[in-house]
């Protein structure tokens, strides 16, 4: 088959040529080692071939409006398959919207079925990740995508899938943590290195370190390596793992870590069900600014039960703390996360808008900002978000690349 794998756009995002699309990058691979001709566009959506029988595509909630765009341009002529994230979550609106085959789940082992069959909607099976192909860095012009991480030229490369906490906000608790084994990880990490020349890596997993003596492994072997790297991580296990595992951290070439704040409050924290109080939260911090790590926290304002208390008591923890860097944004409710399916159980409010304004992160201060508390506003939400931003965003000497991840 000659198949066209389409990236949809995201021009909400500051820069959209920063990570390349592993999810589409992995189908590609599977389709091509099954023998197909398979090209992935990346290109100005306006501007796509038209000359395939056989597309893909894996768009995001706010992406998803560029989908049914491409759909509609190419009409009944081909076949459209379409998978991702808010094919997973929502595949009866994409059915209701005229695809021809919708994949829930990982897409690597059911995509070649989707594209010859006539089945309307397939639960993708998932296997271990072993069982998957390493994802082919050819498939694409790498560098077209631009990631720096202390003036090294870095990229993505994933070493689990899945999350096992049950963050209200989150979509992606719904399925259980899956995990490549050492040697296969290893594996890749030198494809990149050797092959392509990168000494920096940026591990985007929800939890990189949820196993000690798996992310202990990983760490000898990237020391070895020279490269430097940052993953994402929960305070809750630094503090569980000490200071002895976060050293060995910074040892391998650590410099940076995205942690998960979400707020200032305990009462916040409570009622998404982080599992994480502030007193914790501070301790990690503290942990990792000893070993020399920068941190960059991500905070959400807007979330249920907020209220100007709740709102002062994370100024005051962003006063107490100062982070190298924050990544602060409106609380977006997506669809398939609890708060979303149980409305009526938690204080907050939301406009329905376009999927395309559905988006947590992106342009500063292009947010639609579409939710409310018993205790604020829409507008006393956005002017704190902006007030929040303007002040705390990216500290000096924070020099990763400034892509809002």
């Amino acid at each position: 088959m000659k198949i066209c794998l389409i990236r949809c756009p995201s021009p909400f995002l500051i820069d959209e040529r920063v990570f390349p699309p592993l999810g589409l990058m992995a189908v590609g691979t599977t389709l091509k080692i099954k023998g197909h001709d398979v090209t992935i566009y990346d290109g100005d959506i306006n501007d796509f071939p038209m000359d395939f029988e056989y597309y893909g595509l894996g768009p995001t909630t706010p992406e998803y409006p560029y989908a049914l765009k491409v759909k509609e341009k190419i009409g009944p002529r081909a076949k459209i398959v379409v998978g991702g994230p808010h094919a997973t979550l929502n595949p009866r609106v994409c059915l209701d919207d005229g695809f021809d085959c919708i994949v829930c789940g990982d897409g690597e082992m059911s995509v070649e079925r989707a594209f010859k069959s006539d089945i309307p909607l397939i639960i993708s099976k998932e296997l271990p990740l072993d069982e998957y192909p390493i994802i082919d860095r050819t498939i694409l012009n790498l560098k077209n995508y631009k990631y720096l991480l202390n003036g090294r030229l870095a990229t993505t490369m994933m070493t689990s899938q899945g999350c096992p906490f049950k963050c209200g906000f989150c979509a992606k608790n719904y399925r259980t943590v899956r995990f490549r084994s050492i040697e296969n990880v290893i594996k890749e990490i030198d494809i990149l290195h050797f092959d392509f020349g990168y000494d920096a890596l940026a591990f985007p997993e929800d939890m990189f370190i949820l196993i000690k003596e798996r992310t202990e492994k990983i760490c000898v072997h990237l020391k070895k390596l020279g490269m430097i790297w940052r993953c994402l991580i929960r305070a809750d296990f630094v503090v569980k793992y000490g200071n002895v595992f976060i050293k060995t951290m910074a040892d391998s070439g650590c410099v940076e870590i995205g942690m998960g704040v979400e707020s200032g409050s305990d009462k916040i924290l409570s009622i998404v069900n982080k599992g994480e109080t502030v007193e914790t939260i501070k301790t990690a911090i503290k942990m990792l600014k000893d070993s020399g790590i920068r941190i960059k926290g991500y905070f959400i304002v807007g979330l249920p039960g907020e209220t100007q208390s709740t709102l002062d008591e994370t100024r005051m923890f962003l006063e107490e703390m100062n982070f190298d860097d924050v990544d602060i944004k409106i609380y977006q409710p997506f669809p398939g996360t609890p708060i979303w399916n149980n409305r009526n159980s938690y204080d907050i409010q939301w406009d329905d808008i376009d999927f395309i304004k559905m988006f947590y992160k992106g342009r500063p201060k292009e947010y639609y900002g579409n939710v409310r508390t018993s205790s604020l506003t829409n507008q006393q939400i956005y002017n704190t978000w902006v007030e929040m931003e303007e002040k705390y965003k990216c500290h000096e000497g924070f020099i990763s690349h400034n892509t809002g991840t």
